[in-house]
């Protein structure tokens, strides 16, 4: 395995810190951090929010089971 950076240009297109040596047509497969970027319109960024609210919303005080140990 190959650790190599990107820089995003566009949504659709990375362009890559050095080259691979991989045939034309091979698949290769990237991690993408979930990272919210600051500068991106809010709703770019609405539907990571709701999920976040959603998913505190779903726990109560009472289910912290795990603090207890």
């Amino acid at each position: 395995m190959t650790k190599i950076t990107a820089k995003i240009l566009d949504s659709t297109h990375l362009e890559l810190s050095q080259p691979i040596f991989c045939r034309q047509g091979n698949i290769i497969s990237q991690i993408i951090p979930d990272v919210v970027e600051k500068n991106v319109e809010d709703e770019d960024n609405l539907w990571r929010k709701a999920s976040e609210n959603h998913f505190l919303a779903a726990y109560d005080e009472g289910d912290a089971i795990y603090d207890k140990l």
